[in-house]
């Protein structure tokens, strides 16, 4: 099922939704949404998977919110699910976690009986609720919901993502509009929602932390043991492969006997560092690869280019960046859509955060302030002359505000809590996003994120992951040959894994690099383009200099400057590609479907 939204009345009284708000939200699902009544209220949802399940009349129905439902060891079936689900609060959490994100479903056991959806253990699969007055509602879609409650933009999240790019903790862009939490179920029934977590967040090992090397060893053998059942059921399958340690860990799991003809796919442009090292690690291994030009795809216009913009935000609902998966998305349009691995997941093993941190210092206001501004601030943050001053002057406050209260939970020791940061809302807010995305057009899978093989990841001491340590063992451990090959960073996986000062200093240097980079954009105020966003923002606003009208939505709405969006459609003044796509996604929040 590609989208969905359950909407639930109170039985004490005749609530109903506006019908121009329900239309609107109907179109937020898809042009093909088909609705059923319910004996308390109705759903609609686009895009049925041959895996679902649904009663004519809507009274019962098991629901796949993405393609996959795996764990490490096989697929599990819509039956299996709907037993699961069918006992409500009283689920096996155990079971639950253990289906490797992105994984979502929703159940309804018969008439009377609440709606039961559930988001895999990291909240990566994107999940929505909504509570009104004497109605409620779930949701794949936090547009559509924010369409049915109609009460507007949040303007403090706007803010946070102004300057961030994403979001972080559980809103949304809309008012009232929440992402269902990690690890949780939401529980519709009878005009109320209601989140029941059936895993903690916590990812502490039951006893005494393993050794590295006990850690590395648990780690491979699990990936392993997953890419061999999963090669054995569908043989099929795709391995998404780039110059990365994450890829290249996936690669040296599998055996020498599954590489051979195992289809990979890399994605790059003529010249790109990717595709040299795919060429030389397929040779090696003998994989099929393909690989596909993002630099080589017929031109676009203008207005198609806006079209592809508004279409990939609203897929993201709006709270990561549309002009990242826009020349994606396209690229997608001719690739299979089957089964694919992917190496996501590896960056908890590496301390995405750790280069520049004080390593034995305990969490405070003092360090999370630093974090933001000159980590989190530096790639997506919005030119803050395309804002009203008094936008731009709460959006500092209520960004700060947001982030730090994101810490609460996270361990004390300062870099284990930019592990759990980076988990919990990096990887669950911006890359979930996308990764949703990924997951209703194809069997999207991550090995990396099994829970135990996370758990063992945190286990380890920042010292250990710190410059790639703990990746640079694990790929030997896995294949001393291609742990020889130096990645895309020139770096060498063996020598990684050495506890020398010489190779660690060179990982440092690497890291070192980047992060100078960021300081730079920071000075700058100029954020990193992705992979195509750049070329897209220029075609965007050409599109908006053609056609003015169309960001009429935008204009008087407190957010942005009237006098800077004169200028820009003007021509006398460009735009980052981080700030069109801020617009665009404000224009899909405003208008969900914005003249084009």
């Amino acid at each position: 099922m590609k989208s969905l939204l359950v909407v639930s009345y109170a039985r004490d009284r005749l609530a109903t939704t506006d019908a121009a708000s329900r239309a609107e939200a109907l179109t937020c699902l898809g042009d093909d949404a088909r609705v059923l009544h319910t004996d308390d209220g109705w759903i609609a949802f686009d895009g049925e998977d041959p895996g679902d399940r649904v009663d004519h009349t809507g009274a019962s129905f098991t629901l796949r919110l993405g393609r996959a439902a795996r764990t490490r060891t096989g697929d599990v079936t819509t039956a299996e699910l709907a037993e699961q689900l069918g006992k409500g609060t009283k689920a096996d959490g155990v079971a639950l976690a253990e289906l490797v994100p992105p994984f979502a479903a929703a159940h309804r056991s018969g008439p009377g009986e609440p709606t039961v959806a559930a988001t895999d253990w990291l909240g990566f699969r994107q999940l929505f609720w909504w509570q009104g007055d004497g109605v409620a509602a779930i949701s794949t879609s936090a547009l559509a919901l924010g369409a049915l409650a109609g009460a507007g933009l949040d303007h403090g999240a706007l803010g946070l993502q102004s300057l961030v790019g994403w979001q972080v903790g559980l809103g949304t862009v809309f008012a009232q509009v929440e992402k269902v939490p990690a690890g949780c179920l939401a529980v519709l029934d009878a005009g109320r929602v209601e989140t029941h977590r059936y895993v903690e967040q916590s990812l502490a090992l039951d006893g005494p932390a393993p050794s590295l090397p006990e850690a590395v060893d648990e780690m491979a053998g699990m990936l392993r043991e997953f890419l061999r059942a999963y090669i054995a059921d569908h043989p099929t399958t795709v391995l998404q492969l780039t110059g990365g340690q994450d890829t290249r860990v996936l690669l040296a799991a599998l055996s020498p006997e599954t590489r051979r003809g195992l289809r990979a796919l890399t994605l790059d442009v003529r010249g790109g560092s990717d595709a040299t090292l795919a060429e030389k690690l397929s040779a090696m291994c003998g994989l099929d690869l393909h690989l596909h030009w993002l630099d080589e795809q017929p031109p676009v216009t203008p207005a198609a280019a806006h079209r592809m913009a508004l279409r990939a935000a609203a897929a993201l609902d709006g709270m990561a960046s549309p002009l990242a998966l826009a020349p994606l998305l396209l690229a997608e349009g001719h690739l299979e859509q089957g089964h694919r691995l992917s190496g996501l997941g590896g960056e908890a093993c590496r301390g995405f955060y750790y280069f520049g941190q004080p390593r034995h210092a305990s969490t405070s206001p003092h360090l999370i302030g630093q974090l933001a501004n000159w980590r989190l601030y530096a790639n997506e943050a919005v030119d803050a002359r395309a804002l009203e001053p008094g936008f731009v002057a709460s959006a500092r406050t209520d960004a700060l505000d947001r982030i730090t209260a994101s810490f609460d939970g996270a361990p004390p020791q300062w870099l284990r809590a930019t592990d759990h940061f980076y988990l919990y809302q990096r990887m669950q807010r911006w890359a979930g996003a996308h990764g949703s995305v990924a997951a209703v057009n194809r069997f999207f899978i991550n090995p990396m994120f099994d829970r135990r093989f996370i758990q063992l990841a945190h286990s380890v001491s920042p010292d250990q992951k710190g410059s790639g340590l703990l990746t640079g063992q694990l790929i030997h451990r896995l294949d001393r040959e291609l742990a020889a090959v130096p990645l895309d960073s020139g770096l060498v996986p063996a020598r990684l894994g050495q506890p020398g000062i010489r190779d660690r200093a060179a990982a440092a240097r690497v890291t070192a690099r980047k992060l100078s980079r960021k300081v730079r954009q920071r000075l700058r105020h100029s954020g990193r383009a992705q992979l195509g966003a750049a070329e897209v923002a220029a075609l965007v606003v050409e599109h908006w200099r053609t056609e003015p009208d169309v960001l009429a939505p935008l204009r008087n709405n407190g957010i942005v400057r009237e006098a800077w969006l004169a200028e820009l459609l003007a021509g006398r003044r460009e735009s980052a590609p981080a700030t069109v796509a801020f617009l665009t996604n404000l224009l899909v929040a405003t208008a969900p479907r914005p003249v084009t």
